[in-house]
C-alpha cells in the first residue's frame, strides 16, 4: 500500500520534470531527482531523504527554488 508522503512525492515530481526544460531536462532530473527517497508528511511539509552531503549541496544550490515551490 503506497504511503500518502510517497503519492505526494510522485506528485511533485511530475511538476519538477515539467519545469526542468531544454535538451539534458531528462539527464537533470534522472541525475537530481530520481534518487530523492520521501520520508515523511507533516501539514504540508514533505520531508525528503538524499544520498548525500554532496548531492544535498548541489541540490541546494542548483534547485532549492524548484525544491520549494
Amino acid at each position: 500500500m503506497e504511503k500518502n508522503y510517497e503519492k505526494v512525492w510522485r506528485n511533485c515530481l511530475l511538476i519538477i520534470k515539467d519545469n526542468l526544460v531544454g535538451d539534458n531536462g531528462e539527464t537533470l532530473f534522472k541525475t537530481w531527482f530520481e534518487p530523492i527517497r520521501p520520508v515523511q508528511l507533516e501539514g504540508d511539509t514533505l520531508t525528503i531523504q538524499v544520498p548525500s552531503p554532496f548531492f544535498y549541496e548541489g541540490l541546494g544550490e542548483d534547485y532549492i527554488d524548484l525544491v520549494n515551490y
